[in-house]
């Protein structure tokens, strides 16, 4: 098993990102597995009142989703996850800071989304499970939105609204390769050609040995 981690750092609406790709020379590839975290939150967000006649504003459902394109270098490629968190905030108490009328905004600070968190899997035969192989780079974009929908009351139509979010969103994407390892190489077998030349000079070499022990006795007798 091999994995790795891509930090995204702060995604902005469009990032983009690389990963390595597994290694065939190591074996075959039988998974891949991405998990992914994102962290959200919005530090201000306004809806402007672009009805006709006054309204209240009761509540705003905030809304963050995260794209992820996968072999993709832009978001030509193939949506490989999408995921959004939403947030609602109902508001209460009194109306008089929520009663707008025609071009009056509302404004919301420090809106935690929350943790943001997804798996997906890949398997051989799967659309872009090739794209893992090689020795080069995975091209991963990243696209990142937030949205308000706000609910109102009051004279004239309560559904246009003019909406100004400032968000933020980090995390990473942890790929996870599973493989059968390669077989290890294994040793050649000497062929009988070269075993016989083995043999045959460690034979030579006895023999040599044996004339100088033969003559070096022999000297000692005489």
């Amino acid at each position: 098993m091999i994995t790795q981690t891509v930090d995204f750092g702060t995604i902005s609406s469009g990032s983009q990102f690389y990963f390595n790709q597994f290694n065939t020379a190591l074996g075959t590839l039988t998974g891949v597995t991405l998990d992914w975290t994102v962290n959200s939150s919005i530090a201000t967000a306004s809806v402007t009142n672009m009805n006709s006649g006054t309204v209240t504003v009761n509540k705003i459902v905030f809304t963050n989703t995260v794209d992820g394109y996968l072999p993709s270098v832009g978001d030509t490629g193939t949506l490989a996850e999408e995921d959004t968190k939403t947030k609602t905030v109902n508001l209460t108490g009194s109306t008089a800071s929520r009663t707008l009328t025609n071009g009056q905004s509302y404004t919301l600070n420090d809106i935690a989304l929350g943790t943001l968190t997804a798996s997906s899997s890949y398997l051989p035969g799967d659309t872009d499970f090739d794209s893992f192989k090689g020795t080069g780079s995975v091209p991963l974009y990243m696209t990142n939105t937030f949205g308000a929908t706000v609910t109102a009351s009051g004279s004239g139509v309560t559904t246009s609204w003019l909406t100004s979010i400032t968000g933020t969103s980090t995390g990473n994407l942890q790929v996870t390769y599973t493989y059968t390892a390669a077989p290890a190489p294994i040793a050649p077998v000497p062929e009988p050609p070269a075993m016989i030349l083995g043999f045959g000079g460690l034979l030579g070499l006895a023999c040599v040995a044996f004339k100088r022990q033969k003559k070096t006795a022999t000297a000692e007798i005489v």
